[in-house]
This record gives C-alpha cells, structure tokens and sequence, in this order.
C-alpha cells in the first residue's frame, strides 16, 4: 500500500503491482502555483482540519514521477467529499490505475483509510480490487507536526481481486507505517518553492492470498525507507522511496488547487 509511504500517493500504484502477481500466483483540472508562500490556514472541516492536508471538495494536486522501475508516470489526486468524520479522494495515475479511497478523521489526525468494508477500491485494465473488511489502527498525517514526534499506522485489508479473465482471488494485504518528523527544509519542485516539514517513514507491506480464511503469503514483504516533505496549507510537496525495488523514487508536486 500508499501509498503510499502508505499514503495514497503511492497506494494504488504499489497495490497494482502485487495485486497483479497476487492474482496469478498459486491462489487458484489544476492550476499551477509558483508562491514562494503557501497559504497558511487550515482547509477542512471539523475533525478533518488539518494545516499540512487541506481537504476541502474540489482540491486536487497534480504529480509527477522519475526513478521509479515502471517508468516516468503522473498522476491527480481530488477531494470528491467531506464530512465532519472523513473525507474520500480519487485518484488518477497515467499508468491505467484508479483508486477511490476514504480517510477517517481524528481530530485533525488523518488514517489513509477508514475501517470498514468499502474504504477502498482500485482498478486497472488487468485487475480490480474490491474490499470486503479494513481494520486500521493510528493515523497517517499527524494533526501536528510540531507536537507529534513519530506516530504510525497499521492497516489490513482484505478483499478480492478479480483479474481481466474473471479469475478471482481473496486477498490480505497489511501495511505497518511508522513515521518521525526530521526538522523543516525549503523544497523546489515545479509547482513553487515552499518551506516544509520533513518527515522519514519506514513502510512494511505484506500480502497473502487466502486460503479457506487462512493468509498464504503471495510473496516476501516489501519494505520501503520514505521522506516526505508537506507544506503548510498545500499539502505533499515531494516523496523520496528507497526499496522495494532497485533505485530511488522521487515524485514532485507539479500543480495543485486548493478549493477554499
């Protein structure tokens, strides 16, 4: 998962990629910004404020990839719906992979996905997931990261995954995300020049096929070293991954609307 760190920037993508090898295993519009000074007030409502992660409907950031073993790739994340408990994002990569994702909101503090039985759903031309029971425990973007030192997520999800030739297999995928704050830096990317909190992640995704309830492990986990940079009042500015595949990943803010 988060993709993502476990964050949904990189959860589609890294889903897909063992959703696919899962699958055939033995389981039978933005506008752009060049402020040098982001706008500083929290966009969100009720439990979902949150300065580092506006949410309300309509904002949308655009990114870009390099490094990554699939290639150059780009994709658009939207805030389709907000509630006083949670708020839902689609997710749009150029690779083919759509994702529609509710958070859950914690007085301020943000879990990439709700517990529940339809908190996710993903597809590609080659698979499509549907969960059926999501258990999460802690939150994924802090609430403050002045005051939260280090903090983490742990997220199972199971579901099935139905392949382009009707196959289908039942599914387990459990990511643990522990994060710690690491000082601010001003970051440069495309989209402007901002002044961010820097944050370093450690991300653990395993994932099993399910074998009569059982979880049959699809193969070893994959663990991904994260640093993250989010800008007050706009939201992730940039992503350095390290692991899970050769080479470093780097994705940058290319565009973003934040809807007031």
């Amino acid at each position: 998962m988060h993709t993502y760190n476990h964050h949904p920037i990189y959860i589609a993508l890294i889903l897909s990629i063992i959703l696919v090898a899962c699958a055939h295993g033995p389981a039978g519009t933005s506008s752009s910004s060049k402020a040098t000074v982001p706008p500083g007030n929290p966009s969100g409502n009720g439990n979902c404020a949150n300065a580092y992660f506006p949410t309300s409907v309509g904002t949308s950031w655009s990114y870009a990839s390099s490094g990554s073993p699939l290639g150059a790739y780009t994709y658009t994340w939207t805030v389709t719906s907000l509630s006083s408990t949670g708020f839902s994002t689609s997710d749009q990569y150029s690779t083919g992979v759509n994702a529609e994702i509710k958070w859950e909101c914690q007085n301020g503090n943000l879990a990439a996905l709700t517990g529940g039985s339809n908190s996710l759903s993903l597809s590609t031309s080659m698979v499509k997931m549907t969960s059926s029971s999501i258990t999460a425990e802690g939150y994924n973007i802090p609430a403050d990261f002045g005051s939260a030192k280090s903090w983490s997520e742990k997220v199972t999800v199971d579901g099935t995954v139905t392949t382009s030739t009707a196959k289908s297999v039942s599914t387990q995928i459990v990511t643990q995300l522990d994060c710690n704050t690491a000082g601010t830096e001003t970051v440069s990317v495309p989209a402007g020049t901002f002044d961010a909190v820097k944050v370093t992640c450690n991300e653990n995704v395993s994932v099993s096929a399910l074998m009569q309830g059982t979880p049959m492990p699809a193969g070893a986990p994959v663990t991904v070293n994260i640093t993250n940079w989010y800008a007050k009042g706009v939201g992730l500015v940039q992503s350095v991954r390290v692991g899970g595949n050769p080479g470093t990943e780097t994705v940058v803010l290319m565009h973003y609307k934040i809807q007031k």
